[in-house]
Formats: structure tokens, sequence, C-alpha cells
């Protein structure tokens, strides 16, 4: 059994994120996907959106269920969230203990982008996730494939723990997109539907978010909450 995992802050999810978790998938064509919206960062302050609305969000992502390609068993996991509730701040290698224990036996794969590669050996026990996981790389900007397998290799010498997946990039961060939000745009290009309806309902993103204050969710893989 394959699992795929793909985390991030989502707040809010785009359609970014959708794009990159698509191309992770066709590149290790898994049994079941888990998405886990990430609780509070040791690193940062707070997120825009409280964690129980940005798990509602993530609801856009079982559109990946659909369709000829068809993504198979989506999940949508507050495990991260719960995590942070209860006052504990996780870190990625926990999350990914969490699913061996979960689904004994099977090959787990983590989906990041090419920046979090970049400083993937600064994560928490970095090594013990490459033990754990394959990690599926999904490149965020043009022509950066050289330096990206460059630092696969001093990662991984073997070559055989860290994929490339493909991907037509969108370029889009959450950051900028509440920023826009902030200054009354719709932003229906980059976000899907059920994401702006809770956008909406709950009035998110009202305040503009100033050059000082912490940015989360930045990428279209961004998984800065627990390194």
């Amino acid at each position: 059994m394959k699992v795929l995992l793909y985390g991030g802050t989502f707040d809010p999810p785009h359609n970014g994120h959708l794009n990159n978790l698509r191309a992770a998938a066709d590149r290790v064509r898994p049994d079941k996907v888990v998405v886990m919206p990430a609780g509070l960062s040791p690193f940062k302050q707070h997120t825009s959106a409280p964690g129980a609305l940005r798990l509602e969000m993530c609801s856009c992502f079982h559109v990946l269920e659909e369709g000829m390609d068809a993504i198979p068993q989506l999940e949508v996991s507050g495990w991260e969230v719960a995590q942070a509730e209860a006052g504990s701040h996780n870190y990625t290698v926990l999350t990914v203990e969490k699913l061996a224990r979960d689904y004994p036996g099977a090959q787990l794969y983590l989906a990041i982008g090419s920046d979090m590669l970049l400083s993937f050996d600064g994560w928490h026990r970095w090594q013990d996730i490459l033990r754990l996981a394959h990690l599926v790389v999904t490149s965020r900007n043009v022509g950066d494939a050289p330096e990206l397998h460059a630092k696969a290799l001093r990662l991984d010498p073997t070559g055989a723990r860290i994929l490339f997946a493909p991907v037509q990039a969108l370029p889009m961060a959450s950051s900028d997109i509440r920023t826009r939000l902030a200054a009354g745009e719709g932003c229906e290009a980059e976000l899907p539907e059920a994401v702006r309806a809770v956008i909406r309902r709950e009035k998110l993103y009202k305040k503009e978010v100033s050059a000082n204050e912490p940015q989360t969710g930045k990428g279209a893989c961004a998984r800065p909450l627990e390194r």
C-alpha cells in the first residue's frame, strides 16, 4: 500500500496546492492520500485563519477524487490541528511516525515543494523523515532543477529516497492571496469555490497583512509549520 502525505498551512488552500498534489499523486500513484492542515508553528506566532476553518477549507481537495485521473481515497485529517489545540507543537517527523503506526507496512510518501527541499536538512529529525518516507518534490520555479537535484544528492547519495514530480507550475502564494482578499479582490482564479464560500461566510482575511506580520502558507506546498 502507498500512502501520500500532503501538508501545509493552507491559509487559505488554493489552486496551486491542488495542482501540486495532483502532480505528486501522478508520480507515485498512491492508494491513499492524506491532506494534513498544520497546527501552530514553533516558528510562527499565529495563522490568519483558525485551524478549524483551514480544515474546513481543505475540503476543496476532494475535487481531486473526481474525473478520469481521480485520486483514490483522499482524507483530510485534523490530527495536527488537534495537536495544536491541545497545546503541542508538532513536527513533520511526528506526523510521519503516526502514519507509519496507522498503516504498518505501507510505503509512505511526503509531498513537498522545491523550496522545502532546499531547507529540508534544517527540519527536526530530517534523517528520520527520509528513513520513513520518500520525498516527492514538485518544482515551484522554472529552471531550478539543477539546484534541486544537487541538493537531493547531498541529502540522499543513494538517489532512492527523493523523487521528482513534473508539474506545470501555478505561481501563487497564500500570503499574496490574503493581501489581495484584504484589499477586496475575489481571487476567483486562485481559489476554489468551496474555499471562497468559507471566506465569505466567516469574513476571513479582512485585516491587511502587513510587511512585519508573520506570513504563513507561502508557496504551493508550504510546510514551514513543523520542520
